[in-house]
């Protein structure tokens, strides 16, 4: 009696499972969805360029940089800390021995490879010119690239606030007297032009038709 209950039972369970699976294939039989290859939606996003003054170009204004000594005295003070980047390779201290590099003490305004005792690449020798305020923004900007076969590998002061302010305590702390540049000429505003609807000057002649 229990066996056949237990049967009647299992029956049943198989007849409801083969019922719903009969229910799924009609079904499928009937409805033919479409699904998307990507699911989801994704909106277009446009993205506008910022906007905003220029970044500024051409070498730094010396000639105004350095006039001011209180801001002078801080650009010394920064270059100073930037030195930093250049002591595993260069001494600067006046009578110091050459290292990887040559003695910085009076670099700025001296020759182009001329320090005494130093071995410099034959493109450096061969360079010409004196180290003044461009040639040496310049030359530490892209050693490699103002100096083509520079022994230099250092690939650069790229800030510009850094390099201004190691080219300020390369001069203090150099015997060598360069005079300032002359203050390079500001920008003349640009005038707005007239846009369409402005009211014509008052002492305008009337229009007179074609």
């Amino acid at each position: 009696m229990s066996d056949l209950r237990n049967n009647s039972i299992i029956g049943a369970v198989l007849a409801s499972v083969l019922g719903v699976m009969g229910v799924g294939v009609l079904a499928e039989t009937l409805v033919h969805p479409n699904y998307p290859d990507t699911p989801g939606y994704l909106p277009e996003v446009v993205i506008e360029a910022a906007g905003g003054p220029a970044a500024p170009s051409g070498p730094p204004d010396f000639g105004r940089l350095f006039a001011d000594p209180a801001a002078l005295a801080e650009l010394v003070a920064r270059g100073e800390r930037v030195r930093a980047q250049c002591v595993s390779c260069h001494t600067f201290d006046a009578g110091a021995a050459n290292g990887i590099g040559p003695n910085m003490h009076d670099a700025f305004g001296r020759a182009v490879g001329s320090h005494a005792g130093y071995a410099y690449s034959e493109a450096m020798a061969g360079h010409g010119g004196s180290w003044d305020y461009l040639a040496l923004n310049d030359f530490l900007a892209s050693p490699a690239g103002a100096v083509r076969g520079t022994k230099m590998a250092f690939a650069g002061l790229r800030n510009d606030q850094d390099r201004v302010a190691m080219i300020a305590y390369m001069r203090s702390i150099s015997p060598n007297n360069v005079a300032l540049p002359a203050p390079l000429p500001e920008a003349a505003p640009a005038e707005d032009a007239p846009t369409e609807g402005d009211a014509a000057p008052a002492d305008a002649p009337p229009a007179t038709p074609g």
